[in-house]
């Protein structure tokens, strides 16, 4: 992997991952907030079920998501200082 985070970034293609996945990220702590579930650290493996759940079941078109992916994209919201 790249060192350089601009690097990086500069690949569509993760730049496209990395922007839905935040998306997706937040919408998923969003709900579980508005139906009561308590404040936990979300981990990958529920955000690659639902984003599976997404494709399989709701239809969506979304983009081909590895658990490396969303692995990445928690280390680059921490680094950037938007979630810990």
């Amino acid at each position: 992997m790249r060192n350089n985070l601009s690097e990086v970034l500069r690949d569509e293609e993760t730049a496209v991952k990395t922007a839905f996945l935040s998306y997706y990220i937040s919408m998923y702590n969003a709900v579980n907030k508005a139906i009561g579930y308590p404040d936990a650290p979300v981990t990958v493996e529920e955000i690659y079920d639902f984003i599976q759940d997404l494709k399989h079941e709701a239809g969506k078109q979304v983009p081909d998501i590895r658990k490396e992916d969303i692995s990445f994209c928690f280390r680059l919201l921490q680094l950037s200082g938007v979630c810990t």
